[in-house]
């Protein structure tokens, strides 16, 4: 058996290096990314969901970090922005039975109230005017891995 030249073993190890460590930043460039589409998911299911008659749907935006609470972990927000005449009550109800049928929890709030989430952006980072509503919706992670690395969880 010949001998492996040094100049082969060098161009091996540097292969090798190269592979490790693109896997490595792969990984933790895609754990971010991963958790924003976590969070356009939530989103999507609630663009999806129909609006109540006589409201109109604004904006909407979709946010993965740690916004409410304390301690580690993450959240994956999807809210959206309408005008209407209805009441919060009669909003909640319509969006209680609708959400249920995605699997998702969701709460309606007087964007006039609201207090601003921590590190959001858009609509959620300031109060609104009266006669909109900013609809809530609380959706699930990718998976325990994804939400133990990505720093905005901490």
């Amino acid at each position: 058996m010949a001998e492996v030249p040094a100049r082969a073993r060098r161009a091996r190890g540097w292969i090798v290096f190269s592979v490790i460590a693109a896997v490595v930043i792969g990984f933790a460039i895609s754990i971010p990314i991963v958790n924003d589409v976590a969070a356009r998911d939530v989103e999507m299911r609630l663009l999806n969901l129909p609006i109540p008659e006589g409201a109109e749907r604004i904006d909407s935006m979709a946010q993965a970090g740690k916004l409410v609470g304390n301690g580690n972990g993450m959240q994956y927000l999807g809210a959206l922005l309408i005008r209407g005449d209805d009441t919060v009550g009669e909003l909640q109800r319509f969006y209680g039975v609708h959400g249920g049928t995605v699997g998702l929890s969701i709460t309606v709030t007087p964007a006039e109230d609201l207090d601003g989430f921590h590190g959001a952006g858009g609509f959620l980072a300031h109060s609104g005017e009266r006669g909109t509503f900013v609809v809530q919706a609380w959706g699930n992670g990718p998976g325990e891995i994804f939400e133990e690395f990505d720093i905005r969880g901490h």
